[in-house]
């Protein structure tokens, strides 16, 4: 990862966001949630404690039904629960059994505050219907009296609970019966911690004048105890029974010690998790990032190659999603790009190859200008000078001669003019073609009997060499122009009392025509400016061995037009120009 890259900064910010709230929970964790969880249940069970006071305050719950009650409130609670007098008595322990004395009487024995962790097994038991048990303790009530028992103890087993009345206020007496009545928790499950209960009724009651008040007005008293001996945290929450008659008190006791363990344990569990969690952030972090960031990095590289103009690049990657849209839409950036740009690469050639085209027909408009004022300039200077003569009265026998001159210099300002504008209407691309078949030994021989005069004045013959008759595709008109200018190219520049040498072949499907005279060579150097209009051979540029200089010119835009490749080449006695046509 680059240091500046998006990579690492995502990464980074990934990264310090998981563990800022990673963080911020383990802080809430260890820090704030033992107050919220303490809170949040001092709350709930003071709505439930409400509920209850009010289902006790309209119901007519017997003593059965009210001990079902209670066991559900504590089990779902997991919770104490006792009713009690203003002074802190059981007014009707729903976990009681009742005596028959000898005398007939009843007496009901409340075991709420009895049964704990020590005696519990025994109780469950001992405690039989028809035994004889004698019970220690205060009692409270005249006509049905509710002895609270300090001892318990049948006739069989050893007495179960304390010995120790001195601190007592109130007198203790024995009471004896048979048993006839027994209701009891579920032993299995009842709380070991029932002897807190006794502790946090001791620190109650008797209750202070301020207490007392707030409870006569119908308001709910909450506070923490924590058991001095164990050091456990508990919350007592006492309220007021809405009821006729003499005021009782719904007392709970809910310990909050789970908490406070769960935190301990929460506290080591996240010191171990915590390295582990770290990396597992870290390692997430990278992860993620990278998975962001990889497609992006791809599509940072086809922006990058279209940049630099280069459009081929695609991207690969195929999703369903806005990361999946983008590369689709750069794509078919890329490919619309890709296409305009080589549109306009199409039309700038074409543009290029446009104005080239103007600046050659500019520069050729030019030269030709400045070639046929050059051309024209001596025989318009001829005719004038002779004119002249002629206005001036020369003698009777040069009138002739003069005569004969002007009209000689006018054929041949005739012939160029003609030759000039053939000329430029190929060179303009102007004329076009009338193909056809063209038999070329017809045509050679047909232009060579229009040459007879110019052979026989110098003594020339011409030899047409064909070992087949060769058709070719072309204009015949125009392909007779190129003919005829060889062979008088040929014919001016050949040694008197030679042979003109034409052959026509075909070699792998291409016809080729060659026209070979005896005479002198054409130097390399101007080997390449024959082709070019009113170019000689003669650096004097005279014009003693006659044409006008357009005839090469004619016949090459002629053969460029049919497709033909041509050139001119040295012999060991003279010159050969060759034409070569496309495959027949």
């Amino acid at each position: 990862m680059r240091r500046n890259g998006v990579t690492m900064k995502l990464f980074l910010v990934m990264a310090g966001f998981l563990l800022l709230l990673y963080g911020t929970s383990v802080t809430a964790q260890l820090v704030w949630f033992p107050d919220f969880y303490q809170h949040q249940k001092i709350s709930s069970m003071k709505k439930k404690l409400a509920k209850f006071e009010q289902q006790y305050s309209r119901g007519h719950w017997d003593s059965i039904q009210l001990a079902k009650e209670t066991g559900k409130f504590m089990r779902q609670n997991q919770s104490h629960l006792v009713i009690l007098t203003s002074t802190g008595k059981l007014v009707n322990d729903p976990f009681h059994i009742t005596l028959l004395r000898e005398d007939g009487s009843q007496v009901k024995v409340s075991l709420s505050l009895f049964i704990n962790s020590e005696n519990a097994g025994w109780i469950a038991t001992h405690l039989k219907y028809g035994q004889e048990l004698t019970v220690t303790g205060p009692a409270s009530g005249l006509n049905e009296p509710m002895v609270y028992p300090l001892k318990i103890q049948d006739n069989n087993s050893a007495a179960r609970g304390t010995e120790d009345f001195q601190e007592l206020s109130e007198p203790v007496q024995e009471w004896s019966g048979v048993l006839t009545e027994v209701v009891l928790p579920n032993l299995g499950t009842w709380s070991q911690r029932q002897g807190l209960l006794v502790q946090a009724l001791d620190s109650r009651f008797p209750l202070s004048t301020e207490d007392q008040l707030s409870l006569a007005n119908g308001k709910m008293l909450n506070e923490e105890w924590t058991d001095s001996w164990s050091g456990v945290r508990n919350v007592i929450t006492i309220a007021p029974v809405h009821k006729n008659g003499p005021q009782q008190l719904i007392f709970s006791l809910t310990s909050l010690q789970e908490m406070r363990e769960a935190n301990e344990a929460t506290r080591l569990f996240y010191a171990y998790f915590g390295m582990g969690a770290f990396l597992l952030i870290l390692l997430l972090s990278l992860l993620l990032s990278r998975i962001v960031t990889k497609p992006l990095l791809a599509l940072n590289h086809v922006a990058k190659k279209m940049s630099t103009l280069d459009f081929s690049v695609k991207s690969p990657i195929k999703r369903n999603d806005e990361i999946g849209s983008l590369s689709d839409s750069l794509n078919a950036l890329s490919t619309t790009l890709g296409q305009t740009l080589e549109e306009l690469r199409q039309a700038n050639r074409q543009m290029r190859t446009d104005m080239e085209m103007k600046q050659r027909i500019e520069q050729r408009q030019r030269e030709f200008f400045a070639d046929a004022s050059h051309e024209l300039k001596t025989p318009i200077s001829i005719i004038k000078g002779y004119s002249e003569g002629l206005k001036d009265g020369v003698s009777e026998n040069k009138r002739e001669r003069y005569i004969e001159i002007i009209a000689d210099e006018a054929v041949k300002m005739e012939t160029m003019v003609e030759e000039m504008l053939d000329l430029v209407r190929l060179e303009s691309q102007a004329i076009k073609l009338n193909i056809g078949a063209v038999v070329l030994g017809d045509m050679i021989e047909e232009i060579a009997g229009r040459l007879g005069p110019q052979l026989k004045e110098k003594g020339l013959e011409i030899v047409l060499v064909s070992t087949t008759e060769q058709t070719v595709e072309g204009d015949r008109s125009k392909l007779e122009q190129v003919i005829y200018n060889m062979m008088m190219n040929a014919i001016r520049h050949a040694l008197p009392q030679t042979d003109i040498m034409i052959e026509i072949s075909r070699l792998e499907g291409q016809v080729r025509i060659s026209i070979e005279n005896k005479g002198e060579g054409i130097s390399e150097a101007e080997r390449q400016y024959i082709w070019e209009r009113f170019y000689r051979v003669e650096r004097s540029r005279n014009r003693k061995m006659g044409g006008t200089g357009l005839g090469l010119a004619i016949a090459k835009q002629i053969l460029d037009l049919h497709g033909c490749s041509y050139g001119v080449e040295n012999t060991p006695d003279g010159v050969r120009f060759y034409i070569i046509f496309p495959n027949a």
